[in-house]
């Protein structure tokens, strides 16, 4: 099963285009793996600075840095962020390689993002981006400060403005992590009604419908990568022994 792959990583790492969007993409499931003993690392490539309908951009980016510690705190992990321009998330080669380094750097086997399928197109440059850093960091002649490294698993989160297209492969159960992610996205003024959609109404209910149709608690919907992305992370491996011939 799925969850036994996820929980017995070492290492995941959760690539946002704002800070908060990893926290709903997998702020459960990271508690969860967290709590496990997995070092999990949230990237928000940008702080989602462009948001609030009174303060400056540099002001509630600073805001918004204080939210994200407070929540990296209750859910156990660590954050760092690319501090790119919110709105304005370049999705170039110069960025993908920024994403190949934390990749390298940090080496983890469970990569998750957002969905491509999304109106907003910062989420759409962040998949891009971390699908794009994921086939760099995998190239063996590529030098960089860090050595090669290629993930055992690329995950999609489910998120409200992505749902173009979006089918879940997976549900993982993720109802030990539910309670620690519901203080932790209260801690960003965001959740707690800066905006006229309700964040924590729509994911709390979100993750009981998962949790619904997985027969838990709670859950969170993931879609996968295709057989050939899971046969090419294999390219720079050793070959393959041949098996017996029957």
């Amino acid at each position: 099963m799925i969850e036994a792959q996820i929980y017995a990583a070492r290492r995941i790492l959760v690539v946002g285009a704002h800070a908060f969007d990893a926290e709903v993409i997998a702020g459960p499931l990271a508690f969860a793996a967290a709590a496990g003993g997995a070092e999990v690392t949230f990237l928000h490539l940008t702080m989602g600075e462009q948001g609030h309908r009174c303060l400056s951009a540099s002001l509630y980016a600073e805001q918004k840095r204080h939210e994200a510690s407070a929540a990296a705190k209750r859910l156990g992990v660590s954050w760092l962020s690319l501090d790119l321009p919110d709105a304005f998330l370049p999705a170039d080669e110069a960025t993908a390689l920024s994403v190949c380094d934390v990749i390298r750097r940090l080496r983890p086997e469970i990569i998750i993002t957002h969905w491509h399928g999304s109106w907003h197109k910062d989420h759409r440059a962040a998949s891009d981006l971390t699908k794009t850093g994921v086939f760099y960091a995998s190239l063996p002649t590529l030098e960089r400060d860090s050595p090669p490294h290629s993930p055992s698993l690329l995950l999609f989160g489910e998120n409200w403005e992505d749902d173009e297209g979006f089918q879940p492969t997976y549900l993982v159960d993720v109802s030990t992590g539910f309670a620690p992610w519901r203080e932790a996205a209260a801690e960003y003024e965001l959740a707690r009604g800066l905006s006229s959609f309700p964040y924590l109404d729509y994911y709390s209910a979100l993750y009981r419908l998962r949790g619904c149709l997985r027969g838990t608690n709670y859950a969170q919907a993931f879609a996968g990568t295709s057989h050939s992305w899971n046969a090419g992370a294999g390219l720079f491996m050793p070959p393959a022994q041949p098996g017996p011939r029957p």
